[in-house]
């Protein structure tokens, strides 16, 4: 199949891009930016999403959608820069696809359309209410229901993927890493929490103001282990390959995730032993995450199982933190 991929020059767009092209596809790449590490045979289209021309004669013959470009922001002020690639975009892309070859769109959303952080019911799965309470999560849900609409008015078979969180196992130790700096070091946090203004932390976490060798082995205040959902990039790409080949029809939603949340504590712990780094703990509020979610609609449909355990991504992070 002819397939373009958006965000294509971003960590899970890339991984994808490459994985369609070993599978023997053709791979069209659409992003904002160049890639900094182009993928062997890939043809890179760079631009706004959102400028795409309706029935735009460079897509014609276009057969699959992996549509993955995206903004992930929780900035009150990043409102309309949301809507705009996250809504807009969507829209554009869609409109640029009419009269194309188009028979599958594959959308990247996320459990932040839930969300994961506030269930009303665990495990969290597909028929869970969409509230979300980002503009980021709303976001998202408007553009499953711009996909939802076009499956519908247009013919085209499509799956929205709710995305767990994913992190290459490289970036885990790195205290840099937009997530796991914060999440796992304690440098990190501390100052996020002073720009939170979050002085309870804040004071915790002084001692480590600019140690980057100790990690964070976090739990919640009422009890709860502070876990989610942590999937590979290349388990995650993966996935989105599978939907991507995959014989569904209609319309689908499928949370795209682990077999088991992940502790972040434990895996703290465990990512400390295998680096030689040193821990302490912290006390987090009953807001932290603890939540747990199910793939089994995503084993149903798209035969997706996570190859990559939480032991696999200790050991290649520890291997990346070395060589750092």
């Amino acid at each position: 199949m002819r397939i373009a991929v958006t965000g294509a020059s971003g960590r899970v767009g890339g991984a994808v891009a490459a994985q369609l092209t070993a599978n023997g596809h053709k791979v069209v790449g659409l992003d904002l930016v160049e890639p900094r590490r182009p993928v062997p045979d890939v043809e890179y289209l760079v631009g706004d999403l959102a400028d795409l021309a309706p029935a735009d004669p460079r897509l014609a013959g276009i057969e699959a959608v992996a549509h993955l470009g995206a903004l992930m922001s929780w900035d009150e002020a990043d409102a309309e820069r949301l809507h705009h690639a996250n809504v807009t975009a969507t829209l554009a892309l869609v409109r640029a696809l009419d009269g194309s070859a188009l028979r599958r769109f594959v959308l990247a959303s996320t459990g932040e359309v839930y969300p994961e952080n506030a269930p009303q019911y665990q495990p969290l799965d597909e028929a869970h209410p969409r509230l979300p309470r980002t503009w980021y999560g709303l976001t998202k849900v408007l553009a499953e229901d711009i996909v939802a609409f076009a499956s519908h008015t247009r013919g085209w078979d499509a799956v929205a993927l709710r995305f767990s969180h994913t992190q290459h196992p490289a970036e885990l130790l790195d205290p840099d890493s937009f997530f796991s700096g914060p999440r796992f070091f304690a440098s990190r946090r501390h100052r996020k929490a002073l720009a939170a203004g979050d002085t309870a932390l804040a004071d915790q976490l002084a001692p480590y103001a600019g140690d980057d060798s100790t990690l964070l082995v976090a739990r919640r205040s009422d009890g709860a282990p502070v876990q989610m959902g942590i999937l590979a990039t290349d388990d995650l790409a993966r996935g989105v390959v599978l939907a991507v080949e995959a014989d569904t029809t209609g319309y689908e939603v499928v949370g795209l995730g682990p077999d088991a949340s992940t502790d972040l504590g434990d895996f703290a712990r465990a990512l400390a032993a295998a680096a030689g780094l040193a821990t302490v703990d912290v006390e987090l509020p009953p807001t932290a995450p603890s939540y747990v979610t199910s793939n089994a609609r995503a084993r149903e449909l798209l035969g997706f199982t996570p190859r990559i355990s939480q032991q696999d991504m200790v050991r290649l992070a520890a291997e990346a933190h070395r060589a750092r």
